[in-house]
């Protein structure tokens, strides 16, 4: 009974995606998923209930499997948990072009309980 108890708890407020520890590591996991071109990896800093198929699409099909280069990163934080963020830069295309990269998305806070083990993460919005 204790053990089946423990197994219930632990499942409790365990986030079913990974998200991230900060809103730079969001970021940092975004483009590199796109660099990979994998549409998986972007899921994965979606929270579930916002994971939005057409959206992640559309983002790897236009930047996807280039690295974006000398980034710069703005945040606009529209509440405390809900920060707009710009992201700028460069690539180089398959013909060898420089092509200039600028996305926005929006990056949310969540929190997941009160035991630090489930303290919350930041999760991308498509």
């Amino acid at each position: 009974m204790l053990l089946s108890l423990l197994l219930s708890v632990q499942s409790c407020g365990a986030p079913h995606r990974d998200g991230a520890a900060t809103p730079d590591r969001i970021v940092d996991l975004y483009l590199t998923a796109l660099e990979h071109r994998s549409e998986s990896s972007v899921r994965h800093l979606m929270p579930e209930e916002a994971t939005n198929a057409p959206a992640i699409a559309g983002k790897v099909a236009k930047f996807g499997g280039y690295r974006i280069q000398e980034r710069q990163i703005n945040y606009t934080k529209s509440k405390p948990v809900l920060w707009n963020t710009s992201i700028r830069g460069f690539y180089i295309d398959r013909a060898g072009v420089k092509r200039k990269f600028d996305d926005s998305i929006a990056i949310e806070y969540q929190s997941k309980g009160q035991i630090k083990r489930y303290a919350g993460r930041w999760y991308l919005l498509l």
